[in-house]
């Protein structure tokens, strides 16, 4: 199918080698007509020979440079029509004029195909010089002898411009694996550009939100210890023991709390650890000893094929789920599951506290952002489920 072609891929064939065999051939064939036209006797046709030879092919070494502007091709090809009839219609001493015009004829359309390629552009113009060349022969060849001399141009001309087609051809096959790699590698550079951009972001919001954690939990924390403080002191001064021995209680509590929740912050930016069981077994134990609230463990972990990031943030949000359990759930007893089987990972972290209204958006509910956010980025689903009977917080990865 004949499809335009863009200048960058016309100019992949015409080359140097292409016009210096053009310049040879028709060289050749001018040195031959000039010495017939000589013999003749007429030094006028010989230098008109000459000349329109000089022209022609100058116009094809100045085609290589011009041909991809705008208006150049019309001019171009209209001359070179005009400089081949003249050529041809000088009175030579012999019959050299069909030499002319199918050297001239095939030169100028195996010029077309290397410069347009298989497009509509180059089948028109082969069409035309198809017909000029028919014209010509009308005029130069005698009817009974015409068959045998358009056939002999048809044989010599069509193996060159068969060859021309296939090569055409092979060169826009070429063409397109070099655009499909370029279009890849871009592709690709596009991906390592915008991978490398969600990390950072990535990186800047994580960041940001545990600055916003150590800020709730320690500054609020502590400012609380401290009213706490300056209260048992006065009612230490004013000898009421046991309201300053109930504020104590309330202040342990308070501690404790405050100590988990800056655990399982800092916690966060720890890096993925080596051994998976035992970084789960660590987190809860670190919160069964800061809270003192017993948590049960189901843990089993076989053939991890998990991505490391997939798992820091399953981690993640395993701690997230102990540190809003430690501040807001009121629980006696919690439950966690984690099962990994090659890429299928099930955490749930259960609660018997007071629970929460999971459909109330909170300014402050950085943390279930952050979960749902973490969800996200591994391609996994978060679910949480809450009631006056408590909590449960469900995280998979890997299954339908």
């Amino acid at each position: 199918m004949y499809m335009e072609q863009t200048n960058s891929q016309k100019g992949q064939f015409v080359g140097f080698p292409f016009y210096i065999f053009i310049t040879v051939l028709l060289g050749v064939i001018a040195v031959i007509c000039i010495r017939d036209v000589r013999n003749t006797g007429s030094l006028f046709y010989a230098v008109l020979c000459g000349v329109l030879f000089t022209l022609h092919i100058g116009l094809y070494w100045l085609n290589l440079r011009q041909f991809q502007s705008e208006y150049w091709w019309e001019f171009y090809y209209f001359a070179q029509t005009i400089l081949i009839v003249a050529l041809v219609a000088i009175p030579y001493g012999t019959q050299i004029h069909l030499t002319i015009l199918g050297s001239a004829m095939i030169s100028i359309i195996g010029e077309v195909l290397g410069l347009w390629g298989n497009t509509w552009r180059a089948l028109k113009l082969g069409l035309f010089y198809s017909a000029v060349t028919l014209v010509m022969l009308l005029r130069l060849v005698a009817p009974g002898d015409l068959g045998a001399a358009f056939s002999t141009l048809l044989i010599n001309g069509g193996f060159i411009i068969l060859f021309m087609v296939v090569l055409n051809q092979q060169l826009a096959e070429r063409q397109k694996a070099v655009d499909l790699a370029e279009s890849l590698e871009s592709a690709n550079a596009k991906l390592a550009a915008s991978a490398a951009k969600i990390e950072s972001l990535t990186l800047q919001n994580e960041r940001q939100r545990m600055a916003r954690e150590l800020h709730d939990t320690l500054a609020q924390g502590v400012a609380g210890l401290v009213l706490q403080l300056e209260a048992v002191k006065a009612h230490l001064g004013a000898n009421r023991i046991e309201r300053a021995s109930a504020i104590v209680e309330q202040s342990i509590t308070r501690a404790r709390s405050t100590l988990a929740e800056s655990r399982a912050a800092i916690d966060d930016l720890r890096a993925a650890p080596a051994n998976l069981t035992e970084a789960v077994r660590e987190k809860i134990e670190r919160f069964t000893q800061v809270t003192g609230i017993p948590c049960g463990l189901e843990i089993s972990v076989n053939k991890n094929q998990l991505p490391s990031e997939t798992t820091s943030h399953a981690l993640n949000i395993l701690s997230e789920s102990l540190t809003n359990i430690a501040r807001h759930a009121q629980a006696a007893q919690v439950q966690v599951k984690w099962v990994l089987q090659d890429q299928n990972l099930e955490l749930e972290v259960r609660d018997n506290g007071k629970g929460f209204d999971v459909n109330q958006k909170s300014s402050g509910s950085y943390g279930l952002v952050g979960m749902h956010e973490r969800a996200r980025l591994t391609g996994g689903t978060l679910s949480i489920e809450s009631n006056n009977g408590g909590t449960c917080i469900q995280f998979i990865v890997g299954r339908s």
